[in-house]
């Protein structure tokens, strides 16, 4: 009797006899925070490759923009040859195209025997560009020709500074659609042309009218042409 009861008594002190085990302890840095800290690891990954591709990105935008201003600064100096082929591709600005020489045109209507009768007043206009301390003006106001025919006229250029200056013009004929009948024989136009001080010139001006210009019905009403030339100033090298 005694014995059982000993027995109870050792079963409802036991579990509180044996000592509680405690729950393991979490490992560091929990999942949440690692997370947190893969995150900040790449943001600042990112933003050091942001901060070299802007820097890479600058380095080329400076590189386009020295790229360009080389390029102005070469396209100044080959604007006149540029200009001149231009033109005389295009017939832009009215300059006379070139298909056929001058004297092939000659030849041609001279053993065709082309005649005309109508007449044409050629006028002429000159300009300076700006900074150009030159006067520049035509020795005559205008001429009368008549298809077939070829004329001369003078231009005259005066340097009013104290230095020598160099200049070179170029020129148009108006209206647009008559420069193809308009042909220059002998003309100043895109040469070089250097003044002394006070130095005084005239240039002369070559022309033919192509007999063709009397028979094209879009010249109808045209009977006046205006050949227009314009000195810009040669920059020293």
């Amino acid at each position: 009797m005694a014995m059982r009861q000993l027995a109870r008594l050792h079963q409802r002190l036991s579990p509180a006899l044996i000592p509680r085990q405690h729950a393991p302890s979490r490992a560091w840095p929990p999942a949440a925070d690692a997370a947190f800290l893969c995150r900040g690891l790449a943001s600042s990954a990112s933003s050091s490759a942001a901060a070299a591709g802007r820097e890479k990105s600058s380095r080329r935008t400076l590189g386009y923009l020295l790229g360009v201003a080389v390029a102005m600064v070469g396209a100044s100096y080959a604007a006149v040859p540029l200009y001149r082929r231009f033109c005389q591709a295009t017939g832009y600005g009215g300059t006379v195209q070139r298909r056929e020489s001058v004297e092939e045109k000659i030849s041609r209507h001279a053993r065709d025997g082309t005649t005309t009768s109508r007449e044409i007043i050629v006028q002429f206009n000159a300009d300076v560009a700006d900074g150009m301390p030159w006067k520049f003006i035509p020795t005559q106001r205008e001429v009368r020709v008549k298809p077939g025919e070829s004329a001369l006229a003078f231009y005259t250029a005066e340097n009013r500074s104290s230095a020598p200056i160099t200049g070179v013009s170029t020129y148009n004929v108006a209206p647009m659609k008559a420069a193809i009948y308009f042909n220059k024989i002998q003309c100043f136009c895109f040469e070089e042309q250097t003044l002394l001080p006070g130095e005084q010139i005239d240039m002369p001006v070559f022309f033919y009218i192509d007999p063709e210009f009397e028979t094209d019905p879009k010249m109808e009403g045209v009977n006046n042409i205006v050949l227009s030339y314009t000195f810009f100033k040669v920059n020293d090298s």
